[in-house]
Order: C-alpha cells, then structure tokens, then sequence
C-alpha cells in the first residue's frame, strides 16, 4: 500500500493544494482510482514522504539514472545512529564537489543546537550513503561546527569514517552516492533528532 501511494502522492497532494476533498467528484478528472478507499492515515503520509517532511526521505537525484534508493530509507544499512525516522526538518538543495571541499548548504547550519564534543562546538554530522555489493550503506565521516557547511572532500573517506564494510571507502570518480546532514548522530552525544533530504550525485 504504501509503495502505492507514493506513486498517487502527486495527484493527492495536488488536490490537497487546491482545496479539493479526497471524495470529490472532480477528483475522477486526476485518475480512475476512487481516494475516497485509501486509508486516511496513509494519505497524510504519503503526503508527508512527498513533500519531504516526517522523516519521509525525500531524495533529490541529481545523478539523471534510476536510483534504488527507498524514500524511508528502509533498505539503508546505518553504520551509526539509524536516523531514518528523524523528520526532514531542514532542506539540503544540492552537494557540491569541488576545490577541494565538498558543501553541503543545509539552511538549519546555524539555528541546530551545538554541543561541546569532539574537541569543538559542533551542532551536525554530514553523511554519505554507499551502495556497496548492491547493499546500500549509510555512514556519518565528520562533524560539523555550528553555521559549518562545507568540509574537506578529502575528509570523505573509510578513515573517518571507522565503521566497516566502509572503513577503507574511496569515493570514486564518476560513481552515484547520496549525502545528506542530520543532528549529532556519530557518537551518543544528541541535540535535535532532525536531519535533511537526502542529494544524490556523481563524484567528480
């Protein structure tokens, strides 16, 4: 059912935008499935997945190919804190490689609360999701102080991240990863269970 509703996400949320009720007769000019049998809970969260918030995972593909890549997340492997369930508070619009630095422009840098660990003030982790022998994999690999958004791309690596299978992970150029930020979730130190849309995107 869910995986259903996702493909009826568009038109439910375009009649829940315009004003329309789930049973209006109109609603048969958008498709012939009658909404008004769909389960009331699961619309609302099929709602929430498409438009990005409630831990949904919304992904935004930049890569222009098919990514197998579940919006909850739920064929994730977590190599730390599973923050799958953490709602989509913050918006991530895109990643950026380059220059020696990999930005990750999340909008909630400076409104997260920081804490004093890892030797700073540090409010996020960025992370990086694998597939690797067709399992994804999901690791944070640094820490990010308050306001911080971008990092050492060279910091991108299976050294700092310290979990297998990824502990001698390189990216590599031209293959598809996604990243995404979330509240401190690298140790058991916590601030805000939140985090951001997953960007997927080709390594340079």
């Amino acid at each position: 059912m869910k995986k259903y509703l996702l493909y009826l996400s568009p038109l439910i949320i375009a009649a829940y935008m315009t004003g329309c009720s789930l049973d209006d007769s109109s609603s048969a000019e958008l498709t012939d499935i009658d909404l008004s049998e769909l389960d009331p809970e699961a619309v609302e969260q099929a709602i929430r997945e498409a438009a990005g918030g409630g831990g949904g995972g919304a992904i935004i593909n930049n890569t222009g190919e098919s990514i197998d890549l579940r919006p909850d997340l739920s064929n994730v492997t977590f190599l730390h804190a599973n923050v799958s369930s953490w709602p989509i508070t913050s918006n991530l619009p895109n990643v950026t490689v380059g220059g020696g630095m990999i930005s990750l422009p999340f909008d909630k840098a400076r409104e997260w609360p920081g804490r004093n660990t890892a030797g700073a003030n540090v409010n996020a982790n960025p992370w990086i999701l694998v597939n690797q022998g067709g399992q994804w994999y999901a690791a944070t690999w640094e820490w990010m102080r308050t306001g911080q958004t971008a990092k050492s791309s060279n910091s991108v690596e299976g050294g700092h991240i310290g979990q297998s299978p990824l502990n001698n992970f390189r990216p590599q150029s031209g293959q598809v990863y996604g990243f995404m930020v979330s509240g401190l979730a690298r140790s058991n130190v916590r601030n805000v269970q939140e985090r951001t849309n997953v960007v997927m995107i080709r390594w340079p």
